[in-house]
């Protein structure tokens, strides 16, 4: 599993409020599309918070269920995990070292807009689910980021992301 470290503050594991471990998934079908999800003003890969002592495929398929409305059983571990030091989690004035861990799930199952279980952040906001051609991603992103669509950080993350998958599974589904 590759491992990258954002840390542009230069926080030390002392200056850390707490942390915060979150899953993502690339949902991929085999037409190579991927499933994006634009919620609260920027794009973002399925995924979300894990529970304490909740293991983090668990966690994976607990949000894949709440956000694509679908049952997924994850076989595999996660190809990469980002862990980010936050001088200032979400405006919260906490610092944070964020982890998140990246899985491939294929899948050629829609999302089931019916079974779709927001949570309050997400029934607030503009929640809504898309499909973009892997080949198209790096370049979706940086137009985002460039228009301000996207947050910095996230595109920045989904950037690395988008390379450590191409580098390891290329397009081969």
């Amino acid at each position: 599993m590759k491992r990258i470290f954002i840390n542009d503050a230069n926080l030390t594991d002392a200056d850390i409020d707490y942390e915060v471990i979150r899953v993502k998934g690339l949902v991929i079908n085999s037409n190579n599309e991927l499933i994006l999800i634009e919620n609260n003003h920027t794009y973002q890969l399925p995924g979300g918070h894990n529970r304490k002592d909740e293991p983090l495929e668990v966690t994976l398929e607990r949000e894949i269920r709440e956000e694509l409305g679908y049952d997924i059983d994850i076989k595999n571990g996660p190809f990469m995990m980002i862990t980010t030091y936050d001088p200032d989690y979400m405006n919260s004035g906490s610092r944070v070292c964020n982890k998140i861990y990246y899985y491939v799930v294929y899948s050629d199952t829609d999302p089931n807009i019916d079974n779709v279980r927001l949570d309050a952040q997400e029934t607030e906001t503009d929640f809504s689910l898309f499909k973009i051609a892997m080949s198209d991603l790096e370049l979706f992103l940086n137009n985002c980021m460039e228009d301000g669509s996207i947050d910095s950080s996230i595109g920045r993350e989904m950037l690395l992301v988008n390379q450590e998958y191409q580098e390891k599974f290329g397009d081969v589904l």
